[in-house]
């Protein structure tokens, strides 16, 4: 148990000092990446100005600095930042609280820079572990008041939408799954659909709720989103648990069944 404890004190001391190298960083000198611009690849030191809405690239061979108006960038690619993938791994370990510094400054100082919506995304996620929506809802829509597509298209969106619910937030949020259903996305309508069983749920758990979510969210996914594999276990978890609640017994079994069978590494697999 020490020597776990120790471990552990070792990966927040890390990830602390990781954060405060990152401190910055691309303000003030830029990322390694490229722009795709006119069908071009420019390659160098990238920042995002946000005052402009415009990037700039620096050359490191000239030590020229181009700048490329946001509307004329087709693609944009930059180096991953190494801290990220230690801090994911933090929150997935349910250990939030060291991952919050180096994920907050990467989502600030990769703002447009491709991996600030992933970093924001976690960063909801290791503030919901400790059942702050507030911070999670500030982290997240300080990305989608940059890209406001990001609220219902995208990984992110869930754990926004999940923030919302938590917050009673109802109107915005079914304002948000309405877009996501509306987009054309078959995992965004997917994930959308679930999420309207849940915030269905949300308003009572009563037999009449619990047959409108499967009616309008959960079936609909099982039935019409076969293909979107990845929500699949859920929306047959979520499916079986409104069943067993209309007193479906049989119908779900043969949820939990499909799960247990086709999904059996899922973390839906091994819930009660």
């Amino acid at each position: 148990m020490r020597e776990k404890n120790r471990i552990i004190r070792w990966a927040l001391i890390t990830l602390v000092v990781a954060a405060a190298a990152l401190e910055s960083l691309a303000q003030a000198t830029g990322v390694p990446g490229k722009l795709y611009v006119n069908n071009r690849e420019i390659i160098g030191m990238v920042r995002w100005k946000a005052t402009s809405r415009e990037y700039t690239v620096l050359d490191p061979r000239t030590n020229i600095e181009s700048v490329y108006a946001l509307n004329n960038v087709q693609k944009i690619e930059i180096v991953r930042p190494k801290e990220l993938d230690p801090a994911i791994r933090a929150v997935m370990a349910k250990n939030g609280a060291a991952a919050i510094p180096v994920l907050t400054k990467i989502a600030r100082d990769y703002a447009m820079l491709q991996y600030d919506e992933e970093a924001a995304r976690w960063l909801g996620e290791a503030y919901l572990l400790s059942n702050n929506s507030a911070e999670a809802r500030k982290a997240i829509e300080k990305v989608t008041s940059m890209r406001p597509e990001a609220a219902y298209l995208g990984e992110l969106a869930p754990v926004y939408w999940r923030v919302l619910l938590q917050e009673n937030r109802q109107a915005r949020l079914d304002e948000l799954l309405g877009m996501a259903v509306k987009s054309g996305d078959r995992p965004a309508s997917a994930a959308a659909l679930i999420m309207r069983g849940d915030l269905i749920l949300k308003g009572g758990d009563t037999q009449e709720a619990h047959t409108k979510a499967l009616k309008d969210g959960y079936l609909r996914v099982i039935t019409l989103y076969r293909g979107v594999r990845p929500l699949q276990a859920e929306a047959n978890y979520k499916a079986a648990k409104s069943f067993e609640k209309l007193g479906m017994t049989s119908r779900a079994q043969e949820r939990i069944d499909v799960i247990r069978k086709e999904f059996p590494g899922s973390e839906w697999a091994s819930k009660p």
